[in-house]
């Protein structure tokens, strides 16, 4: 018989990152995950829930991938190694999430990494709100999670 090659999913865990209130315009890092069994890809996922005020109606919020080396002296774009505001500048974007002109209204995305290469030895998320409105005050109307998944023969 003939083996095949499955995507074995870990457990879900949570980003540590805080987007209650993140104001327009301001982005936010995650806490950087090791990445100690060397897991090549992550899918993500994201619930963000805007603020009291709805947001103009096709704006964006940005979700970006970073990565440090082994030793962590080097993060994308100058990222810290716990959850902090962060300057995006050249961070690798895993995509955006497109907002209606609804206040306090969840908007979803998920976002596979695969595409950007390996994740490397730790990383992270940054969430920029391109949108003109501060997000949800409360940090628990926020989702974010990930799993990471490798091929493995069966």
């Amino acid at each position: 018989m003939a083996n095949e090659i499955r995507t074995k999913l870990d457990a879900v865990q949570n980003f540590t990152i805080s987007l209650a209130a993140l104001a327009s315009s301001a982005a936010r890092q995650s806490t950087m995950v090791a990445n100690p069994n060397n897991r090549g890809a992550a899918l993500i996922y994201l619930k963000i829930e805007s603020g009291a005020a709805a947001p103009a109606a096709g704006t964006i919020y940005e979700v970006y991938l970073l990565r440090a080396d082994s030793a962590g002296t080097y993060r994308s774009d100058g990222a810290g190694a716990a959850d902090a505001a962060i300057t995006i500048v050249n961070a690798q974007i895993l995509g955006t999430i497109v907002v209606t002109n609804n206040a306090n209204t969840n908007f979803y995305g998920d976002f596979d990494t695969a595409p950007l290469g390996p994740l490397g030895f730790s990383w992270g998320i940054a969430v920029k709100n391109s949108t003109d409105q501060a997000l949800n005050a409360t940090e628990a109307n926020h989702l974010k999670e990930y799993a990471t998944y490798l091929p493995e023969i069966q």
